[in-house]
């Protein structure tokens, strides 16, 4: 951004301020009075919207009874998943936990915590085959439960820049994160048909704000909410819920620093070597370094996460998107982030690399 546009842009919004003063100034008083009264209104409508969350936390937090109803979550074998089933199956409901490993350490945690309302299953959502039987385990095992919820939850992180990705990594975050969560939801939509019940879907903050240097996820993250907003609507017509759940980030198994040092590392080695040599080594290092600081940030807050699927879950009047944040000023901050026009966007995010590393990154052919 060279300074003729920044001055351009000051120009601008100068020349709007001195053209809405002056209209106030001649206008006619009943047009100055409509034009207050329907900013009133407006910002009545916005403030309402906005302190209505509170107003629904206080009176309209009836819960669904748990007896009778089974809930399918994915991606139990660690992490979110791991964790709403045990609290699932703390109040009662009966939770069939899909696991990818079923004989891993994580299934095996939930069979020796289980009560008799936890059932541990097999599936893969990026087969067919593994979703069709996992839809028949449920059927076998519902008894006189109905299946009021499945939970999306299963994903992976995958990908770095556009040019330092292999188009394989592509193909595995959009086969999990988005392919994966189409086929759980086309198979077991019939079920929640029957139950009026709730699909929640896993997406993330990424699905809503462009995240660079993260491409393949961002994609699949996008391609989910963009899903998840279009099922909701086509469901209302069946009486079911589509919610999105939209965490910022936060610490488990996929967000684990050694785990994405050493991901970043064997990517970056197999790299082609005009890309290495366009980028040159500085590039890659500072790319590394800036992406470790960025998921150092990661809350620990994850019990946020999951209190938020259990609401999805079981509140009476769920909300359409949950959005779990670590607190108040990170929720304010990316609420005003997220709805900064694009340009101001991009600004903030060319200014990133000097707070993550203390300078800009620089390809060496460049």
């Amino acid at each position: 951004m060279n300074s003729q546009y920044c001055l351009v842009v000051l120009a601008h919004f100068f020349g709007v301020f001195l053209a809405l003063r002056t209209f106030f100034y001649i206008a006619p008083h009943f047009l100055t009075d409509f034009i207050a009264c329907a900013v009133t209104l407006a910002t009545t409508a916005l403030v309402g919207c906005f302190t209505f969350q509170f107003t629904k936390k206080k009176w309209l937090n009836d819960r669904v009874q748990s007896d009778g109803k089974a809930v399918l979550i994915t991606g139990c074998d660690r992490g979110f998943g791991h964790a709403t089933a045990i609290h699932l199956d703390s109040l009662g409901y009966h939770v069939f936990a899909s696991c990818l490993f079923p004989t891993g350490p994580g299934a095996e945690e939930l069979k020796n915590k289980r009560s008799s309302h936890l059932q541990v299953l097999e599936m893969d959502i990026t087969k067919d085959e593994s979703v069709q039987k996992a839809l028949e385990f449920v059927k076998e095992n519902l008894g006189t439960s109905e299946l009021w919820a499945v939970v999306n939850n299963a994903g992976i992180l995958k990908g770095l820049s556009v040019e330092l990705t292999p188009m394989q990594d592509f193909q595995d975050a959009i086969e999990v994160n988005l392919y994966g969560h189409i086929r759980v939801a086309k198979a077991f939509l019939p079920l929640l048909r029957q139950s009026k019940g709730r699909l929640v879907n896993f997406t993330s903050l990424i699905g809503r704000v462009v995240l660079p240097h993260m491409t393949a996820y961002t994609v699949s993250k996008f391609g989910a909410v963009g899903f998840t907003e279009c099922l909701r609507q086509e469901m209302d017509v069946w009486g079911v819920s589509v919610i999105s759940i939209e965490p910022e980030i936060y610490k488990t198994g996929l967000t684990d620093t050694n785990h994405l040092n050493k991901y970043m590392e064997t990517t970056l080695n197999n790299l082609d070597e005009s890309i290495k040599s366009d980028y040159g080594e500085k590039y890659l290092k500072q790319l590394e370094k800036m992406t470790y600081y960025f998921f150092s940030f990661a809350s620990d807050k994850t019990q946020t996460v999951v209190d938020a699927v259990v609401s999805a879950v079981t509140l009476e009047h769920p909300e359409k998107v949950y959005r779990p944040r670590r607190n108040a000023i990170i929720r304010g901050l990316f609420f005003v982030f997220q709805n900064f026009p694009l340009a101001v966007q991009d600004i903030f995010i060319k200014f990133y690399p000097y707070v993550a590393i203390w300078e800009n990154l620089k390809p060496a052919s460049k």
